[in-house]
């Protein structure tokens, strides 16, 4: 087999899952070399890659299929001085980069993204990641604007429902909004 893959038969990964151990990410990583693709996408807490904290990694592997790593969900009160304790259930960032390192690096694989460009920014400042080749990839949001550059907005919202006549999920209902916000690794 692959680099990185278990030598038993895959079981399936479930449906929207949140992926919080070893054995459950690698059922993911079979999944991925099973179909050959991956849409991965990082969130974190800042638009620039620079100082963006990575809060968590998400794969999709078809329509449906799709899990959550969180790899700095916090509980209790995160304030300005930081007391918001690490959630014990979860991979760390290490452990889970390492385990995606070897699709990430496949060229057999095909990598999905929305503005790639940012998260493989984001996740080259790993060191579990530099110096990896990522490739090859498909943006989302390039592909848009080649095909239709004037046309329309290029954004994720409006990709998804221009093709795939779906409203994700606005962020607002996630992390609130004004004082009642929350950053992204405080989402259960």
């Amino acid at each position: 087999p692959a680099a990185g893959r278990a030598e038993a038969p895959p079981t399936a990964p479930p449906t929207d899952a949140s992926v919080r151990d070893a054995a459950a990410l690698q059922r993911w990583i079979d999944d991925i070399y099973e179909r050959g693709a991956v849409a991965i996408d990082t969130e974190t807490t800042s638009l620039n890659e620079m100082e963006a904290e990575r809060v968590g990694v998400s794969l999709a592997t078809r329509p449906g299929k799709a899990c959550y790593i969180p790899l700095a969900l916090r509980v209790g009160e995160d304030d300005l001085r930081g007391d918001g304790k690490r959630a014990p259930d979860q991979l760390s960032a290490n452990e889970a980069l390492i385990a995606l390192a070897p699709v990430l690096g496949d060229a057999s694989i095909l990598k999905i993204g929305q503005n790639l460009k940012y998260d493989l920014k984001v996740l080259a400042r790993r060191p579990e990641l530099q110096g990896l080749a990522i490739a090859p990839i498909d943006d989302t949001m390039l592909l848009s604007y080649a095909q239709a550059a004037g046309l329309r907005s290029h954004g994720m919202d409006s990709l998804s429902a221009a093709h795939l006549d779906h409203t994700p999920i606005p962020i607002k209902e996630l992390i609130g909004s004004g004082k009642s916000q929350i950053t992204f690794n405080q989402v259960k």
